[in-house]
Order: C-alpha cells, then sequence, then structure tokens
C-alpha cells in the first residue's frame, strides 16, 4: 500500500501560544523514529511502567496543548527491543505554523537522548501505521561465543559458544514462505484469526565475527521474531539437525521450538508501504551503526 503523507519544509521556530485564536483544524501527522529501547518496558504505554509510546505521547501532549490525544506506532516492541524504523501516527489541531521540520526540531529537544524523531510528515486522511503499512523487516544480532566491544554489547546476544551458521541457514530456508507459525509466536492466536503468516525471507548472514538474523514478512505474531532468532539458535548451537524445522512448523504447539532469543538483540529494522519494496531491501549491518 503506498504512504500518501505530504512532506512539508518550513521554519522550525517553537509555536507562540495564543489563548484567543480559535481552535485550529486538526491535522493527521506520520512521524518516523528511532529509539535505543534498553531502558523502556516496550512500545506500548503501561502502568507505572516507562515506555517509548509514553515519553513520545507526553511531549506530543504538551506540544499540542492536547491532554487526550493518541499516539499509534506500527509496532508494539516488547520490553528491551530496539527501533530503526518505527511508524508513529496522531491527530492533532495543529496551527498553521506548526511544520513538520519545527516539530521534529521541538521533539528532538524535548524527548531523551535514546529516543529521536527522524522525519515527519502531515497526511491529507486518516493514516494508521499498524494497519496501513505492506510489510516490516526485523534484524536479530548475535555474538557467538565471544566477548564484544561494550560500546554495543546491549544489543547483541552473547551465546555462550560458537554456532554453525550453515545449518542456520538451512533450517531458515525451511521456515520461509507461507506457513502456519504457531510454533514460534509467544501467545498463539492471541487476538489473531490466524497463525499463518508470510515470511518473504529468513536469511542468516556474518560479518565482523558477529551473525545477524534478519525476517522480513508481511506480519509478525507477538514475539514470532524472537522465537525464530532463538530456534535458529538451537540449530546453530547443535541441539537438533536444520531438518527439523519442519517438524516444529508442522507441530503449531510452541513448545516444540526452542526458547525465545532475549530482546536485546532485536531491531525493527524497516517498514514497507508498497508491496514489492521488501524485494529491494538491504538491511543495515550491522543496524546499531544508527543508534
Amino acid at each position: 500500500m503506498a504512504n500518501t503523507c505530504t512532506d512539508h519544509h518550513n521554519d522550525d521556530a517553537e509555536p507562540a501560544p495564543d489563548a484567543t485564536a480559535p481552535t485550529p483544524p486538526e491535522q493527521t501527522w506520520h512521524l518516523t523514529i528511532a529509539y535505543d529501547g534498553s531502558a523502556y518496558a516496550g512500545w506500548q504505554v503501561q502502568t507505572k511502567q516507562k515506555t517509548v509510546q509514553g515519553e513520545l505521547r507526553t511531549r506530543v501532549r504538551l506540544l499540542f496543548r492536547s491532554p487526550e490525544l493518541k499516539v499509534y506506532g506500527g509496532s508494539r516492541t516488547d520490553a528491551g527491543v530496539h527501533a530503526l524504523d518505527q511508524q508513529v501516527s496522531f491527530t492533532a489541531p495543529t496551527p498553521p505554523d506548526m511544520t513538520p521540520d519545527k516539530l521534529v526540531y521541538v521533539l528532538n529537544r524535548w524527548l531523551p537522548d535514546d529516543i529521536m524523531v527522524l522525519r515527519a510528515r502531515i497526511c491529507p486522511g486518516a493514516f494508521n501505521p499498524r494497519y496501513d503499512n505492506a510489510g516490516k523487516a526485523y534484524t536479530y544480532c548475535i555474538a557467538p561465543g565471544r566477548r564484544v566491544n561494550p560500546l554495543f554489547a546491549r544489543f547483541v546476544w552473547r551465546t555462550p559458544r560458537p554456532l554453525a551458521v550453515p545449518a542456520m541457514r538451512e533450517a531458515a530456508a525451511l521456515l520461509t514462505g507461507e506457513h502456519d507459525f504457531s510454533s514460534f509466536a509467544a501467545n498463539p492466536g492471541y487476538e489473531l484469526e490466524s497463525s499463518v503468516r508470510k515470511l518473504y525471507r529468513l536469511d542468516v548472514s556474518e560479518q565482523h565475527g558477529l551473525i545477524f538474523i534478519n525476517a522480513v514478512g508481511e506480519s509478525f505474531m507477538y514475539k514470532m521474531v524472537r522465537g525464530l532468532a532463538g530456534y535458529l539458535v538451537h540449530i546453530g548451537a547443535g541441539h537438533a539437525p536444520a531438518a527439523d524445522a519442519t517438524r516444529v512448523l508442522a507441530a503449531r504447539d510452541r513448545s516444540q521450538a526452542a526458547d525465545s532469543a532475549p530482546p536485546q538483540g532485536l531491531f525493527l529494522a524497516k517498514v514497507f508501504w508498497n508491496d514489492d519494496e521488501w524485494r529491494h531491501y538491504e538491511p543495515l549491518i550491522p543496524p546499531f551503526t544508527l543508534i
């Protein structure tokens, strides 16, 4: 599905309050943000816990003087998961001098250093990134059996031993395609009509002593990517042959796969707006170069 939002570029001065001015017309905004999720209990607002959505919503409500404003995200990332391309929307009364450049400037002054607004757009109609996207890509980072530079240690899963990458690739090929992925979702069937998903790509690559799992799909169930990553590490560690992936898929039972990978190695890497955009996608490796 094509993204119909339009870019605007004007001044970036902060808006001045005007108590006598009439209420401005509502506009739907579309933001792209990045964040280091290490200090957050995930994207979604939670009671008494710091979340990315909560931090962003507080600032947006202040900026637009709209205490009931709702902020929607394209992916409900888990606690400790990071994002390079999280998509956000909200609708708010928007003064004529509130431009996308100005919004980016002000929010980035107000937000904590581990959350950054990359881009802002005004949409001509209704828009919700959770439902209006055409697919997503995630990258999972692994340090197999080795110490890593402490400057990026919090962005990788350090496994206790080296991993057999060829076996991981063989299993990944068996998992690619349209399948029932109940065996890899934390809550199979939760709020879902179907647990069948189309996985366009599941690649395993090596660079600089690290292993990267790239998952590209139409949509993903809750903790599905972490489930896939944990299972591929299970295969790479020699706990099962690559062909076991076929059995696990057919079982449609979460207990038949390995434990999920921990959250710190996972990045929401890219959101697609056009149906074939994923075909030309090349993941940023390593993804934490943008954090």
